[in-house]
């Protein structure tokens, strides 16, 4: 594979920015403050942490309940880790924005030592060198890896290599307003696109062109990503990573023309230039939109807003062409090795099994709706308990979806492909100057330049 500088691939990257990632522990506990650590010889793995060290985390947990849950979190770790680590939480926006301000750190030479990553930048930093490899840690501490959700390894290994463990990974969700839903005649939760948009439709028209039916905001590697999969199989990149089929077996001809008529024809909400999510999510909570997709990781955040404006909320698995398709998105967190001591390293590990355990993974999924990220969390009493109350059954199906949805293919080429996909959507859906054949042949000519020859 033909490997582009960090700097050229990120380039592309640095304007933008996506929302995009009880019982027994799945990791070794973090030891009991009131327990003095003894060190292994050094023969018996990586060093512990031997003294107090402050670290830093850099993150995209920005929503209210996603940051209220990080501090929570961080709070329990500095005060109960006998090895005396503090960290310490900086938020950088999305988590594109991560991956621009860590490359804009390692310039200045400042960089977090813990981040939350996305798909886009995990490959990057790795094939540079830039993240730690666990392997070391796991091993010594007898971490089991086998524990893991297998669907959330995708961005965990490089080469041979542990550089990232699953953290704020979510599917998505079709929110709907029930209400507006009935007043349609309508009784249940799509079963597939077709279906879906023509409940978008009807409810367009029902409502005298007031109420549109549904909106997407824009993120290939997301949203569109698995709509074009249900299409092709691949998505908007092909399973090697290393080009794009889509652009010539159809499927990305084919989407382009129908988001590009289904905004044409006014029941698909056009998202907005700036703040786009936050932008339908108050046209839905306005009763100007009936139904959107957005993250599993913001069912807490969503819930509690339509509560408060008494909409009455039905949260289903999202559709694509012919029937049930989910993307899988959202953040792994990361070491940064560059720049770092092993002292640093090795706390930021103690951290990183700490939001491992079952516990922690459990109340991140019940407190923000992230996914959980290990098999025995979800055999806990705490999230079976949860998962059994109807009113969090979109909780569960963010979970059930796992072992279908896609996410886009391990490649050095996903960060630079995103940006300019990202620039073709927002020219075709929210410009309306270009056609969507200007946009495919747009998008096959930038193609031939980011790809290696085949």
């Amino acid at each position: 594979m033909n490997q582009k500088p960090l700097a050229l691939l990120l380039a592309g990257a640095l304007s933008f920015s996506l929302t995009a990632c009880g019982g027994e522990s799945a990791a070794t506990p973090t030891p009991d403050a009131q327990t003095t650590p003894t060190p292994a010889p050094e023969s018996e793995g990586p060093d512990y942490v031997t003294e107090p060290i402050t670290i830093t985390f850099w993150h995209d947990r920005t929503s209210d309940t996603d940051y209220a849950f990080l501090q929570k979190s961080i709070q329990e770790f500095n005060d109960t880790n006998a090895y005396g680590i503090t960290v310490e939480e900086v938020a950088q926006g999305y988590l594109d924005d991560v991956q621009a301000a860590i490359e804009t750190g390692i310039a200045a030479g400042e960089t977090p030592v813990l981040a939350d990553l996305s798909c886009n930048g995990i490959p990057l930093f790795a094939s540079e060198g830039i993240l730690a490899d666990m392997t070391p840690y796991v091993e010594r501490d007898g971490f089991d890896m086998e524990n893991v959700v297998k669907e959330l390894t995708d961005y965990v290994y490089y080469e041979d290599q542990i550089v990232a463990m699953p953290y704020t990974r979510g599917t998505a969700i079709l929110y709907y307003n029930k209400d507006l839903y009935a007043q349609a005649g309508l009784d249940h939760a799509p079963t597939s696109l077709e279906e879906l948009n023509e409940y978008a439709a009807k409810i367009y028209e029902t409502s005298g062109g007031t109420i549109r039916g549904i909106g997407y905001t824009i993120e290939p590697t997301y949203y569109q990503h698995y709509l074009l999969e249900s299409l092709n199989g691949v998505g908007f990149m092909d399973a090697d990573g290393l080009g794009a089929s889509c652009l010539t077996d159809g499927s990305m001809s084919q989407f382009l023309t129908d988001w590009y008529n289904w905004t044409e024809e006014g029941w698909c909400e056009i998202p907005a230039l700036s703040s786009a999510s936050s932008a339908m999510q108050e046209s839905f909570y306005n009763g100007q939109l009936a139904a959107f997709v957005s993250s599993s990781n913001r069912a807490t955040s969503i819930s509690q807003k339509a509560a408060e404006m008494n909409i009455n909320l039905g949260m289903s698995a999202t559709v694509g062409y012919g029937g049930y398709a989910a993307p899988l998105g959202g953040g792994s967190i990361g070491i940064i090795a560059e720049g770092h001591s092993q002292q640093e390293i090795a706390a930021a590990w103690e951290f990183v099994k700490f939001l491992m355990s079952d516990e922690q993974v459990a109340a991140n999924h019940i407190e923000t709706g992230v996914l959980p990220t290990t098999y025995s969390s979800v055999e806990t009493d705490t999230l079976k308990d949860f998962w059994a109350d109807p009113a969090n059954e979109g909780y569960k199906i963010s979970y059930e979806q796992v072992t279908d949805a896609s996410a886009p293919a391990m490649s050095l080429y996903t960060s630079e492909w995103n940006s300019v996909v990202r620039t073709a959507y927002s020219d075709l859906i929210q410009g309306r100057d270009i056609t969507p054949e200007q946009a495919l042949e747009t998008l096959v000519k930038e193609a031939e330049v980011i790809f290696p020859a085949q």
